[in-house]
Order: structure tokens, then C-alpha cells, then sequence
């Protein structure tokens, strides 16, 4: 596998973005050929593995307590072979383990202002100072 992608995002997309801005993206690559590594959280994360759930089994969940907030039907497709690790202390820290296990990363962010970072925005910028790889 040569893409450990990280995916995140805001949990308000709507789900013509999250095509415009995630499934358009993701065109032209081999997605069996590539590591997911998603959050358990509303809206980007849940939409993303509904949309991996029949094409690869190489998914990484993360999240906090012990088990995943969300998580997809699993009968007769792939995502019965995902993985999930848990058990972070808080966002940042699931956060953190998502960009140091990845090289590349797919995110957009909608909800940042002049007054306001918000965490797609923050992962972003520190994903972007490790040198990984934006998908666009």
C-alpha cells in the first residue's frame, strides 16, 4: 500500500460537498490499494465509511472510550475486516495518531472564520507542516 490517507472534516457537509470534495478526489486512484484512516464522528467521518464499506477492507477507525461512536453495517461487505483503535484521552490526541500514521490526507473545512479555527482547519495546517500530502 503507497496511501495511508487520513480523512476528516467538518460533521455539518452536506452530501453534495462531501462528493465535490471527497468522492471527486478519490477519482482516479486505486482505492483497494490504498490505507483509510477515518474518526468515528458525524457527517464526514460516517459518510466516508459508508462510501468505503464495499470497496476496501484496509480501514483504520479511530476514536475515543471504547468503542467507535459510529460504525457501519458490516453484513456481507468489507468493512467486517476494518480495524478500529481506541481509547484516546481526548481529540487531539486521537487526532494526532491519525496524522502521524498517514502520508497523505483528504479534508476540507467550512466552519473556520476570522474569529474561530476549527479542528479540520488545525489538522489541516499540522498535516500540511509534516509534509503530508494533500489530496485534491
Amino acid at each position: 500500500m503507497n496511501k495511508k490517507i487520513f480523512v476528516f472534516g467538518n460533521g455539518n457537509l452536506s452530501w453534495e460537498n462531501f462528493h465535490r470534495f471527497y468522492i471527486e478526489p478519490l477519482k482516479g486512484t486505486a482505492v483497494s490499494e490504498c490505507e483509510f484512516i477515518i474518526g468515528d464522528f458525524a457527517g464526514t467521518d460516517t459518510m466516508m465509511m459508508e462510501y468505503l464499506k464495499d470497496k476496501t477492507e484496509n480501514v483504520t477507525i479511530i476514536h475515543m472510550k471504547d468503542r467507535p461512536r459510529y460504525y457501519v453495517n458490516t453484513f456481507r461487505n468489507k468493512a467486517s475486516k476494518w480495524k478500529t483503535v481506541g481509547g484516546f484521552v481526548s481529540d487531539a490526541e486521537r487526532d494526532n495518531f491519525g496524522i502521524s500514521n498517514c502520508t497523505h490526507f483528504l479534508a476540507i473545512d467550512f466552519n473556520s472564520d476570522e474569529t474561530r479555527k476549527s479542528g479540520t482547519l488545525k489538522n489541516s495546517e499540522k498535516c500540511l507542516s509534516l509534509d503530508k500530502i494533500r489530496i485534491i
